[in-house]
């Protein structure tokens, strides 16, 4: 049996590009050059959302329905040529690079939970920061980011008008539901499908309804 919980939505963020966000204020977010070079796009995305929600850490739930795209190409470019992997491709290669690379910046040594599941991954990522906050009693940061932008992506690109996006929310369970509503659903033409779910809640937020309904 489904279980509805009510979840008080503390502060958004949101950004997207058609190739390339250019500002991610990367210099004051993460200062040491040498660590800077090895993040990954992901990364530099969730680092600013993160910025940008006033998040301080606690626990995080971080979804993309396509990973580190970028490493991945550069690996199997390297098995094609028959050149050496490179060892920081094979490090950034994984899905829970971003939410690892931020827990290791900000000292963070509360639980991380990562999350695929293709178009309903900002759905997913939504019930499981919910139940988070519901089991912990605290907040949760929840963010999801996509970055397509990788050689001939236009060959097969057919599910956005944006190659790098995200979104993010801080919430935490509501004292009551007075007031709650629930996520309406609505397609947002031109972005990437798995963030729909994240990107209607925030239109629902940015329209004042700072309390809603996830059904677990």
């Amino acid at each position: 049996m489904s279980k509805r919980v009510a979840v008080n939505i503390l502060s958004v963020a949101t950004i997207a590009a058609p190739i390339k966000i250019e500002e991610l204020d990367e210099k004051r977010i993460v200062p040491k050059m040498m660590i800077r070079r090895r993040l990954t796009r992901n990364t530099k995305i969730m680092l600013y959302l993160a910025d940008k929600c006033g998040f301080n850490g606690t626990k995080i739930v971080y979804g993309s329905a396509y990973g580190e795209l970028q490493a991945t190409v550069g690996i199997t470019d390297a098995i094609l040529n028959g050149t050496q992997i490179s060892p920081t491709l094979f490090q950034n290669s994984v899905y829970n690079s971003a939410p690892s690379y931020y827990s290791l910046l900000n000292d963070d040594k509360d639980e991380i939970l990562t999350i695929s599941s293709g178009k309903d991954t900002s759905k997913t990522a939504l019930q499981t920061a919910a139940l988070q906050a519901l089991l912990s009693g605290e907040k949760v940061l929840c963010v999801v980011t996509e970055c397509l932008n990788i050689a001939n992506i236009e060959e097969i690109n057919s599910c956005t008008n944006f190659l790098e996006s995200g979104c993010a929310v801080v919430l935490e369970i509501a004292n009551d539901e007075t007031d709650a509503v629930e996520i309406a659903l609505k397609p947002h033409e031109g972005i990437v499908e798995s963030l729909w779910d994240i990107m209607s809640l925030i239109d629902n937020y940015e329209k004042g309804r700072v309390k809603h309904f996830i059904t677990l």
